[in-house]
């Protein structure tokens, strides 16, 4: 459509030249092209369905297979069939995710794929746009509200490519499901007066990651000498913009392991580019292992000191770990001793943040910007 209207398009040798020029090499483009091709003049897609299986022992030991099943086989025969086999492991937590592929294109489950090529031609739309001296469409209005009359050219909120409705939980240790449950908390003026009075009021003004991890720790600071405790948060950006603050909760280690993958999800869903995490935790100040060569962590370490952590990473690599111990006085009250910073890798805290690390890499590879 966009060809046929070029005489009149302000530009489009420019603009139009330069989207070629960069949707060319990618795999995923040339696929499109080839599917809608293959739909308007020959049959329809080749789909498979399939359950990708995602085993999380710890931080480190874990493991992923694909399966393909029939695509109205329940998730228990699903189960079933994967645990007949000796093999597979009886320990951690186990998510089964289900996809929907094309054959011609076995890495990408459709719902990731036509949302990386909504993202292409949105930036297509938005130079075209911008020539014209514009940054919106005469649209109506739309549902879902995520489609707006403004060009994006970000994923929108509502394209989540790794929604829990597809996936389910199982601990395999307790022998039993693990339910994830989403609350969303609309900001409230009158609440946020009631923060001010009840922890002093907090200025916030970084514009990325690293630069708001020293501020968060002293908000971080102020709420747990008021409260006793610290409730876990992350914050993802992009771009140098905030575009999402969530507090993960899990009920043990399980759970953790699995949140953290999760948020792992959540953090490609968004294509954040950095996160900082606010977390209570136990530490220690150096790395033991056990016998069999496994880090022994610090929960189950007798020297083990009370933290709060605050650490930010990009995804270009920069990381900031801070760190704050504390101790329990006699009435309840929080003494805090001197905050540390480091490498992660140094101070024994980088685990959680491996699957985020990982998928981080899954997206570079994909050359997903």
């Amino acid at each position: 459509m966009v060809q046929k209207q070029k005489e009149s398009l302000i530009g489009y040798e420019d603009w139009y030249e330069q989207f070629v020029k960069n949707i060319a090499p990618k795999p995923l483009m040339r696929w499109t092209v080839k599917s809608r091709n293959r739909i308007v003049k020959e049959s329809d897609l080749e789909l498979l369905s399939e359950a990708k299986v995602r085993w999380v022992a710890n931080w480190v030991t874990k493991g992923e297979r694909r399966f393909t099943f029939p695509p109205r086989m329940s998730s228990r025969e699903m189960l079933s069939a994967i645990f007949s086999d000796p093999g597979n492991p009886r320990m951690g937590v186990v998510t089964l995710s289900r996809r929907w592929v094309d054959k011609a294109l076995p890495d990408y489950e459709l719902l990731h794929a036509t949302r990386e090529v909504f993202i292409e031609l949105s930036r297509l739309l938005h130079a075209g746009h911008i020539a014209a001296g514009v940054n919106t469409c005469d649209l109506d209005k739309r549902e879902p509200i995520c489609v707006t009359s403004e060009i994006s050219v970000q994923p929108l909120s509502c394209m989540d490519i790794n929604s829990s409705i597809r996936q389910e939980h199982l601990d395999l240790e307790g022998g039993f499901g693990i339910q994830e449950v989403m609350h969303q908390v609309e900001r409230d003026e009158q609440q946020v007066e009631k923060a001010n009075e009840r922890y002093g009021k907090f200025s916030f003004t970084a514009s990325g990651p690293i630069e708001a991890a020293p501020q968060l720790l002293k908000s971080a600071h102020m709420v747990l000498k008021k409260d006793k405790h610290h409730m876990p948060m992350m914050w993802s950006y992009r771009e140098g913009k905030l575009v999402d603050m969530i507090s993960p909760n899990f009920s043990d280690q399980n759970g953790k392991y699995l949140t953290f993958h999760r948020l792992a999800d959540r953090v490609e869903t968004l294509r954040a580019d950095g996160i900082v995490l606010v977390i209570e935790a136990w530490w220690a100040p150096d790395i033991k292992r056990d016998p069999q060569g496994i880090i022994i962590p610090p929960r189950q370490r007798k020297e083990r000191q009370e933290i709060i952590h605050v650490a930010a990473a990009t995804r270009d690599g920069e990381r900031l770990s801070l760190i704050t111990p504390f101790t329990r006085g006699g009435a309840g009250e929080i003494i805090f001793g001197d905050t540390i910073s480091g490498p992660d890798e140094e101070m024994g805290v980088l685990g959680p943040f491996i699957p985020i690390f990982e998928r981080w890499k899954q997206m570079d590879a994909r050359d997903e910007r």
